[in-house]
């Protein structure tokens, strides 16, 4: 995934890296000999090869001829920087946000051919680049829907209305599309008892369910919940079955207690409700889902579904991008352009006032209603500040594993005309983030894989919630852990590309991921005690094969959607370790809601006109995929009556 989810990139002049050719012109990088030359970079996810074609004094065209690189997120800087770079004749090009890794590898094979072809990209790295960009006439555009975010949520409602006949228009500030969804492991949570069947119910895991019932709440709703499951499994027990259990009730039950029973019951179970139908509705639109459900960083139950094909949340975009399509839906999706004001006639929201990035001012009418799907605010750390509760530390010094986008727009635009907002404070860190960059990717195994910190010992029971899971590991020496993993669960494919998509080699050379043989040799290259390491890895490897662990109380070791027919021990070479700390992931809190999308005020009514879904949105407490695609769903249909 693109920076992963470099949420704390920012736009600047690009630094390539040093290359060798002659001195060339000081200020134009000299003459070439005419030709087309070819030259590779590390992008990403591995190598940007392009051809870079010159006469005598320029350079005339460049061509992306292969990559790895993010669909989506790739797509703005391959489009845009060869454009820039043919247009000034320099490399002193400004990398795409959010985009930097293949901005970088662009100009870095670009700057090896111009080398190749005898100029000195030294001297292009300093020609100066002129602005541009002028503000174009003000447009002025209607439809009966306006979305702003073309995430995950804003694409599955512009779809869910266009399917109600809606005319849509979707505006995203970005040069791409697919805000943080793109930047998810891929991960779906569904409640779907036949589904989980397939797997055999552990001690561990009757445990959770008896602790879960007997928990104390004054919620009478989640009472209703502790009943029903606890009759459940006196039917469970007197029909002799031996299967994981799940249902709406106990799902929604072990997210309540999860998220400190913060969540709007009456919320929380609607979106459990609909995670199955939202589901099934993607498979209508064409997304390939898993057979059978696994476990996902963060969860006790085995209950996610992921993509048979797209790695990450690449899927859940381009099926709706290929129905829209494919369907000939009347949407119409406008890049770079950045919501700034909700439009409201007579107490309703009518529309949307933005700016595009060359200044150009855009007016969005809307017949029926806006629906705001810009995500959340982890990504703007005065606001993290601003809002925080109290639950970690010292936010200031955290980085994201965001998009850069993720500022808060939708909410400060729904402020300003009377929207209440519920849970702000609660912001949910990931624990298993690179400590350089904050980015969740690249990485090596799964999260669900063993955790050593530095004194080489094991520190956390690995299924715990994410909150637990991170304040365990910000308890570590500097902060900092280890995900160890083996052949197996590496997640390292034959081709050698890890489940992210990246080269695995290319992780080891940067110092990303370390690799050995045996385990002894795996505690040196991380700078731990041999002898200790050695004895937590048994001490691991013997609780998944009995799976009893006395140490932590693990409920299961059974595999995720990484590798989903196997276990987290580490038994095989060759072994991995790569280093993790926590980074601000999801904030919880957000606009109020309905179960129908609406935007409550603070007069508690809802607001005309106006919806929201996904991260913008506030009191289910579970946000992600799920909360994307069934808010997402929910508001499409809500918006045109249905």
């Amino acid at each position: 995934k693109e920076e992963s989810t470099g949420g704390t990139t920012t736009a600047g002049t690009t630094t390539v890296a040093e290359t060798e050719g002659n001195d060339g012109d000081a200020t134009t990088g000299g003459t070439y000999t005419a030709g087309t030359y070819t030259a590779t970079a590390k992008g990403n996810n591995g190598d940007v090869t392009l051809e870079v074609t010159f006469d005598s004094d320029a350079i005339k065209s460049i061509e992306i001829k292969e990559h790895g690189e993010t669909p989506g997120i790739s797509d703005a800087p391959i489009a845009k920087i060869p454009e820039l770079i043919i247009a000034n004749q320099s490399l002193n090009i400004d990398a795409i946000t959010g985009a930097t890794n293949t901005s970088n590898a662009i100009l870095n094979a670009v700057a090896d051919a111009v080398n190749q072809a005898g100029g000195a990209a030294e001297a292009l790295k300093k020609v100066e680049v002129a602005d541009n960009a002028v503000a174009g006439e003000a447009v002025q555009k209607e439809a009966d829907v306006i979305v702003v975010g073309a995430g995950g949520a804003g694409l599955a409602a512009a779809v869910s209305a266009a399917e109600e006949g809606a005319s849509v228009i979707v505006i995203e500030k970005n040069p791409y599309i697919g805000g943080n969804t793109v930047r998810t492991g891929g991960g779906y949570a569904s409640c779907d008892p036949e589904a989980i069947a397939i797997h055999e119910m552990t001690d561990g895991e009757m445990a959770e369910i008896k602790g879960l019932i007997a928990r104390e709440t004054d919620n009478e709703v989640v009472k209703g919940w502790q009943k029903k499951v606890a009759e459940d499994m006196e039917a469970y027990k007197a029909e002799g079955k031996t299967q994981v259990y799940d249902s709406l009730e106990y799902m929604s039950l072990q997210y309540f207690f999860r998220f400190s029973q913060a969540a709007d019951p009456e919320l929380l179970y609607d979106l459990v409700s609909k995670s199955k139908p939202t589901k099934e509705w993607l498979g209508e639109l064409g997304f390939d889902w898993t057979d059978s459900p696994s476990f996902l960083l963060g969860d006790t139950w085995p209950r996610w579904f992921s993509s048979v094909s797209a790695h990450g949340g690449d899927g859940f975009i381009s099926v709706f991008t290929d129905a829209i399509e494919e369907r000939n839906y009347n949407v119409e999706i406008i890049k770079e352009v950045r919501a700034g004001e909700l439009l409201t006639a007579d107490g309703k929201v009518v529309g949307v006032k933005g700016t595009a990035s060359d200044g150009t001012e855009y007016t969005l009418n809307a017949n029926k209603g806006v629906i705001l799907a810009t995500g959340g605010f982890s990504a703007n750390k005065e606001m993290l500040i601003e809002y925080s509760d109290g639950r970690w530390a010292d936010i200031s010094k955290l980085q994201t594993d965001n998009d850069p986008a993720m500022v808060g727009d939708g909410i400060n635009m729904a402020l300003e005309i009377g929207a209440d907002v519920v849970d702000m404070g609660h912001l949910q860190l990931v624990p298993t983030c690179d400590p350089k960059t904050g980015d969740a990717y690249p990485f090596i195994g799964t999260g669900t894989n063993l955790y050593v910190n530095k004194e080489g010992k094991r520190f956390v029971n690995e299924l715990s919630d994410r909150d637990t899971l991170s304040n365990a590991a910000l308890a570590q020496t500097d902060g900092i852990f280890y995900m160890v993993c083996d052949k197996n669960n590496s997640g390292v494919g034959e081709d050698g590309t890890t489940y992210g998509g990246q080269n695995i080699q290319d992780l080891i050379d940067a110092g990303i991921v370390v690799k050995a043989d045996t385990l002894e040799e795996l505690a040196e290259l991380i700078g731990v005690d041999s002898a200790t390491f050695v004895e937590t890895i048994e001490k691991f490897n013997e609780a998944v094969k009995t799976g009893v662990d006395p140490e932590f109380n693990r409920a299961s070791f059974g595999g995720d959607f990484i590798n989903p027919d196997g276990n987290p021990g580490i038994f095989e070479a060759p072994f991995y370790a790569g280093p993790r700390t926590p980074s601000a992931h999801i904030t919880k809190g957000g606009l109020k809601v309905n179960t129908s999308a609406e935007v409550i005020g603070t007069d508690g009514n809802a607001i005309p006109g106006l919806y929201a879904a996904g991260e913008v949105t506030g009191g289910r407490t579970v946000a992600g995929l799920l909360e994307a695609m069934t808010s997402g769903r929910t508001a499409g249909k809500t918006v045109m009556g249905k």
